[in-house]
Formats: structure tokens, C-alpha cells, sequence
């Protein structure tokens, strides 16, 4: 009899053992990934300076596909927040109400889309299957406007107060870098990217 507890016992063990093994592959197996990116930073030099915060940097042709997710542009004190917004193909955009008044949302690109118009504290959701950009505007306020930026590739983001940028775990490879801006433009760059290491490439937009 103690002799098959203690087989038994032995087997659990092995179980345990082999269980704890897979665990630890498994959680291991995100890490190893991420170490296998690189990443591509930088900055952008807009002149005028105001036209800096409509800036976005993404990769022309990196493979690869983004699980979709649910951001939020706001409407509140009669503007779009944030002024841009850079998304995947297949997010979807919350548009919110935080004003006191009526709002509304449409956009003429890529085939356009109007979301209707909706109250305070209300919102209106939209899925972009489409790259591209795609000008925000409100019927009701004709001065208002923002900017969603769909991007090709996972890889996209928009620069920050300072103009840098940091698109990371990209697999490593060579690809184009492209600048999207409401109103300068700059050719296209390529960029190497190594495993574990950061690629950098700079901008300058002038009129």
C-alpha cells in the first residue's frame, strides 16, 4: 500500500514538474519575442513650429497585424482630443461628448462616414477597415477639426511635444519610414532594424 502512495505520489510530482515547465514557457514565450523587435526613434523638425503636434511617423511595409482595440477622440471645449490620433486597421475609434451642447461626426475620405449627431455625455463609435487619413469634422461646429490616421502597418505613432518617436518591437528587417503632416510633406526614409537595438532617422518638414 505504501508502495503505490508513493508511485502515485511520484507521478503527481512529474505532473506538477511538467506543468510548472509549460507555465514557464508560455509566459516566456511573449518576452523572447519582444526581445527578438527593435525599434525605431527619432525626431521631427517642423518649421513653422505650430504645425508640429499634426505630425505622424509610421512604417510603410513592416509585416505583422495588430490585435484591434477601442481608443477615444473626445469633443470638448468645441475641439477634437487629441487633435490627431494615429490607429490600426480594424480599431475603432470611441468618439465621445463631453461638451454641453450637440455635437456630430463625419468625415469625407476614404469614402467618408457620418456618425449622426448626438447629446452630452453621449458617443458614437466607428471601425476604420480602410489606411489612410480621415479629417474629423462636426456639421454643427464648422470650425472644429481633427485628424485620425490610419495606419498600414502596426507600426505608427505621432510625435510628441518635443517631435520624437519611438515605434517599438519591430521585427528586424529594412523598411520605409513615412511622415504624414496636415500640411508639409518629406520623402519617405529607410531604415535597418536589428534585433534588440534601436534604429533612428530624423525629419525636417519646411514649406
Amino acid at each position: 500500500m505504501k508502495e503505490v502512495y508513493r508511485k502515485r505520489l511520484v507521478q503527481h510530482s512529474s505532473r506538477g514538474n511538467r506543468a510548472g515547465l509549460f507555465a514557464a514557457l508560455v509566459l516566456s514565450c511573449p518576452l523572447a519575442a519582444m526581445a527578438d523587435g527593435g525599434s525605431v526613434t527619432g525626431a521631427v523638425e517642423v518649421t513653422p513650429a505650430k504645425f508640429l503636434e499634426e505630425t505622424v511617423i509610421y512604417l510603410t511595409d513592416a509585416p505583422g497585424k495588430a490585435a484591434p482595440k477601442t481608443v477615444q477622440m473626445d469633443q470638448k471645449g468645441l475641439r477634437f482630443l487629441p487633435h490627431v490620433l494615429a490607429v490600426n486597421i480594424g480599431d475603432t475609434v470611441h468618439f465621445a461628448n463631453h461638451d454641453a451642447v450637440n455635437h456630430n461626426i463625419f468625415s469625407p475620405d476614404q469614402g467618408g462616414y457620418n456618425l449622426g449627431t448626438f447629446g452630452a455625455e453621449q458617443g458614437k463609435d466607428h471601425t476604420f477597415t480602410k489606411p489612410g487619413l480621415y479629417i474629423q469634422l462636426c456639421a454643427l461646429h464648422p470650425e472644429m477639426q481633427g485628424f485620425v490616421f490610419a495606419s498600414p502597418t502596426p507600426y505608427s505613432a505621432v510625435v510628441d511635444r518635443d517631435g520624437k518617436f519611438t515605434l517599438a518591437n519591430v521585427p528586424p528587417g529594412t523598411y520605409h519610414v513615412a511622415v504624414w503632416n496636415a500640411h508639409l510633406k518629406a520623402p519617405e526614409q529607410t531604415v535597418t532594424v536589428a534585433a534588440g537595438k534601436p534604429a533612428e532617422v530624423r525629419f525636417s518638414l519646411k514649406r
